[in-house]
């Protein structure tokens, strides 16, 4: 049986009202399908403050008492919840996954299912100038970035996680967490890969917000363990600074979805729905969605039809159109290069022959065109030769 979702998200909450509406919408809306908030004691319970969004089903929770519950709260969800996730993210209320090439968040994990985990380098944000809180969405009112650290949060699949070692670091029963260029992590850390995707920690926010952190106290360790003082907050207000921006354009759009009623996401589409499709009816869909001028809906379709199917070459073939025709041709040769191993015959290189093309990789083009001259000629198939001949002249290769 499929799990139930695609991609969920893990997380504790000890007073965070003011941010979690923000956090919550914006993490929906670019594709988590369920999330979990565990409920430290807060002033204002977690379910209270966000009500429409808890009646909706995006998230629920569970209230925790105690200090330092931060791996409590992450070993009772993995235990009790992770059979519902392929995929199952653990980040903190002043984190926010930042998405620069991917339309939703579930199209940028299909490429990592390879492997046990994806580590997500920190774009650390401080305070960018503000004593008491602005008005507005954090991911709009603080834009200065401190820079981005070797530091990450993780993307787990549940099934292969043996051991949560720390909220940055998670063992694994087989295979290894990544960086989002695919080099393996150590521990905690991972070489900077924040081309596609980094996660935007706003981490002080103002000096308000940062001296109600103190009083919150820790998520993991005791106060006695981990001091913290004003002079942290004083010393990143001196600290040089680049305005970043790669988040705005999904934070407006968030903005003008929590204004409106019910909370939604931008792609109202999950896992469970494409679970149930037909492979015939998948496919079907997905070039509806490609030959309707919606590519976007069309990747999030392929990517949530990859656990099922990743080996169909009914639906490689499908991918390797819709990425074609997308632009994404480094996209659209991998599959190809797949489509070849599965199904070595004069179509799959030919396929591969118009991604090579078109994405430019005009020498191993003609390579694979010679081939594919002398394979006609050889078994006697004419007018296949002449159409890759005819493609030839097209293409100038």
């Amino acid at each position: 049986m499929p799990p139930a979702y695609y991609l969920g998200l893990c997380a504790i909450a000890k007073d965070e009202t003011p941010f979690l509406r923000e956090w919550v919408g914006y993490h929906q809306y670019i594709g988590f399908e369920k999330i979990y908030i565990y409920d430290n004691e807060s002033a204002v319970p977690v379910r209270d403050a966000l009500a429409d969004f808890y009646d909706a089903g995006v998230f629920d929770s569970y209230s925790l008492q105690g200090k330092g519950m931060q791996l409590t709260a992450y070993n009772h969800c993995l235990k009790n919840h992770g059979h519902e996730f392929e995929w199952l993210a653990f980040f903190d209320l002043d984190e926010f996954l930042c998405l620069k090439r991917d339309c939703d968040a579930r199209v940028l994990m299909r490429d990592y299912e390879a492997y046990s985990g994806i580590s997500i380098n920190w774009d650390m944000f401080g305070s960018s100038g503000f004593l008491g809180r602005p008005q507005g969405m954090v991911t709009r009112k603080y834009r200065q970035s401190l820079g981005y650290t070797i530091n990450c949060k993780c993307i787990v699949r549940p099934a292969q996680v043996r051991l949560i070692l720390s909220p940055h670091h998670f063992l694994f029963h087989e295979g290894v967490s990544v960086n989002a260029d695919e080099e393996t992590t150590v521990g905690a850390y991972t070489p900077p890969a924040v081309d596609r995707v980094c996660l935007n920690h706003y981490w002080s926010r103002s000096q308000q917000d940062y001296e109600d952190k103190l009083r919150r106290g820790d998520a993991v360790y005791d106060e006695q363990s981990t001091p913290r003082s004003l002079e942290v907050f004083y010393d990143q207000a001196a600290k040089p600074v680049v305005e970043r921006i790669d988040i705005l354009p999904m934070a407006e759009e968030v903005e003008r979805m929590l204004a409106t009623q019910p909370p939604r996401a931008k792609y109202t589409v999950f896992f469970a729905d494409v679970a149930r499709m037909p492979l015939p009816a998948l496919i079907k869909t997905i070039m509806h969605m490609l030959n309707t001028g919606r590519p976007d809906w069309a990747e999030v379709l392929f990517a949530l039809g990859h656990p099922l199917w990743k080996d169909a070459p009914s639906y490689l073939n499908a991918g390797t159109l819709l990425f074609k025709k997308a632009g994404k041709f480094h996209r659209a040769i991998k599959l190809a290069r797949k489509l070849v191993v599965l199904t070595p015959d004069q179509d799959a290189y030919f396929t591969l022959l118009q991604c090579l093309t078109k994405g430019g990789n005009s020498e191993e083009a003609s390579r694979i065109a010679d081939f594919l001259e002398e394979f006609a000629y050889l078994d006697s198939k004419p007018e296949f030769g002449g159409k890759v001949r005819r493609y030839r002249a097209e293409w100038k290769i």
